[in-house]
């Protein structure tokens, strides 16, 4: 036993269900690293058993692709959760969050920049999760006859997002115990609903309109970016996998945090696209009432409800680190309260107030993919070229090796905005078509896949490159220890 642990000071009081987590961005000790990589599974399965992906699927119909292609899209561009494996596996290895390893490409004043638009994220898509399941819950309600108010519909509002934010300012052991229910919990019921729909499918179901030659080609690309969107709405990986011992196989922790995500959003994405074929793909809330038993039809507004509610927590424990990344001088169970209170307020805005509101902002975060796709690819070139070692301790310091110009890595900013120029050039939304995508594919979408390609190439060709030809360059990537060893 060692001499915190002795002391009272290891993770049974630091991290450890039920109990408030007292870690924010800072280095979790050697001597409270704790669990095993196959407990991340459970995190991203449960968090990812949600409404979102049966809208995706239906989406895909939308565009009248035929059902095998919608099929093969989702099997094969889920598999972009094998990145967020990828990016959960410097967890373990530095012991600190996503958004402060990524200080490496950035420099600490540079990654600002992207700990802005992570945290614009996060908190949108809180609002819309607890939006969409105040409406599960406004359907779950008339179902047993009570005509919902506005002060009632606020109340529902304020309780989801309550429910959540306890949940993400309990933190990481927590979310960890919960989400092992919801995994079962939520996966018996998707079970279930899959048995009841797939007798009603139409296996002989053809789109409306047949799509050939470039009309077909930009469906596909669109229907590709739909997809990717999902896995690349993650850049948070490493938050969950940092208390694990630094030993921890890598191998392991990303194919339990990749199947994790991927299960759920194959499978919901094909329960998306086969419902579409027999009910309104726009309306999956109230249409799907046709293909399930009477009884069960709760149980499914229920599955909406705990799903988009799990989905939300991530976002309020992300985004608190996020703005502790930031800069902002606040603990963790301060940060929370910030995430907790704008995402609720939009909300409440969204729901109560604002006309077409959920479409505007469900529109508003596929923008999100124009920072998110070149950012990961920044990373996971770094990450390559590191070979995942990094110096832990200077990822925290305001000097040394990740200090760069005055605390900007000039050449990462630039990547990062080229991508996701590139990205958005590359891009066919209801508000916005890049030139690219009207020009060059037709009206089809590259936001996804050009935006990670072309932010990599580009921080490849201004950071790798330059850093290789000088060695004066190269950083120490020795991986600190402990904080307590380096005190």
């Amino acid at each position: 036993m060692t001499a915190n642990h002795a002391a009272g000071t290891g993770p049974a009081e630091t991290d450890t269900a039920g109990h408030i987590e007292s870690h924010g961005i800072d280095m979790i000790p050697d001597e409270e690293r704790h669990g095993r990589p196959w407990e991340l599974f459970p995190v991203w399965f449960g968090g990812n058993v949600i409404f979102t992906y049966l809208l995706f699927g239906g989406i895909l119909v939308e565009l009248q692709l035929p059902l095998a292609t919608s099929l093969v899209l989702a099997v094969i561009f889920n598999a972009a959760w094998g990145l967020v494996g990828l990016v959960a596996t410097v967890g373990p290895k530095t012991g600190t969050a996503t958004m402060v390893v990524s200080r490496a490409q950035y420099g600490m004043h540079g990654n600002k920049l992207s700990c802005l638009f992570n945290w614009i994220v996060q908190v949108g898509y809180e609002g819309v999760n607890f939006a969409i399941a105040a409406f599960g819950a406004f359907a779950l309600l008339s179902e047993v006859g009570w005509h919902v108010g506005t002060p009632a519909k606020a109340l529902i509002i304020l309780a989801i997002a309550g429910v959540s934010f306890v949940l993400g300012l309990y933190g990481h052991a927590t979310i960890i115990a919960v989400q092992k229910v919801l995994t079962w919990t939520l996966g018996i019921a998707t079970v279930v609903f899959a048995i009841f729909l797939i007798p009603h499918v139409d296996w002989s179901y053809e789109p409306a309109q047949t799509l050939h030659g470039s009309a077909m080609t930009a469906a596909v690309l669109i229907g590709i970016s739909v997809v990717l969107s999902g896995p690349l709405s993650y850049p948070i990986a490493a938050d969950y996998a940092r208390y694990l011992p630094r030993n921890t196989s890598s191998r392991a922790v990303a194919l339990y945090t990749a199947a994790g995500g991927y299960i759920p959003a194959v499978c919901l994405m094909a329960i998306g696209i086969l419902a579409g074929t027999v009910v309104d793909p726009t309306n999956f809330t109230e249409s799907i009432r046709g293909v399930v038993p009477g009884w069960f039809y709760p149980i499914y507004l229920l599955i909406v409800i705990l799903g988009l509610m799990s989905n939300s927590i991530y976002s309020i424990y992300s985004s608190g680190l996020v703005l502790q990344a930031m800069g902002i001088p606040l603990k963790r169970t301060r940060t929370v309260w910030i995430d907790a209170i704008v995402g609720t307020a939009i909300a409440l805005y969204g729901v109560l107030i604002a006309a077409h509101f959920l479409e505007a902002l469900q529109n508003f975060l596929l923008w999100s993919i124009y920072w998110l796709a070149p950012f990961f690819g920044i990373y996971l070139v770094e990450m390559i070229v590191r070979k995942g070692r990094y110096n832990a301790r200077a990822l925290h310091e305001r000097s040394g090796p990740y200090w760069y110009s005055g605390g900007i890595r000039w050449g990462g900013v630039v990547a990062l905005l080229i991508g996701m120029v590139g990205s958005a050039m590359l891009s066919n939304t209801p508000y916005f078509v890049g030139p690219l995508s009207d020009g060059l594919l037709n009206g089809g979408d590259l936001s996804a896949v050009g935006g990670l390609v072309i932010g990599a190439v580009a921080y490849w060709a201004l950071c790798v490159l330059p850093q290789r030809n000088s060695p004066s360059a190269v950083h120490s990537d020795a991986p600190a220890r402990s904080t307590s060893e380096l005190a």
